[in-house]
């Protein structure tokens, strides 16, 4: 399988993950490359992927990561995530430290341990 055949089903991965909790997300069209801004379209989420067939570790370029928060509109409640798929099939998503653990806080908040 070619770079492109992996990065999209990368994409179907993550949608498939997110339409749990939003049916509706989509892929884009032509991932990021059109008018849609990013990889996945998702009112909850702004969403990045990338396939890496180069390198052994977990590498994520600093552009890429700027990019990805450059297109945030301004007072945006979606959360950036960056999702990473490295040589050997293992699959990551970068989040900032603040959306992290603001997630985390919710879940605790939810199940009344907080």
């Amino acid at each position: 399988m070619n770079t492109k055949e992996i990065g999209n089903q990368l994409e179907e991965l993550v949608v498939s993950k997110i339409k749990v909790i939003e049916p509706t997300c989509r892929r884009t069209k032509g991932s990021g490359n059109s008018t849609e801004l990013e990889d996945i379209l998702s009112s909850n989420f702004l969403v990045q992927c990338k396939v890496d067939n180069v390198h052994e570790n977990i590498i994520i370029k600093k552009k890429d990561w700027l990019q990805l928060y450059r297109k945030l509109p301004i007072n945006s409640k979606r959360t950036p995530i960056f999702v990473n798929q490295q040589r050997d099939g293992i699959v990551t998503i970068t989040l900032d430290i603040n959306d992290y653990f603001r997630t985390i806080y919710k879940l605790y908040d939810v199940r009344g341990e907080i």
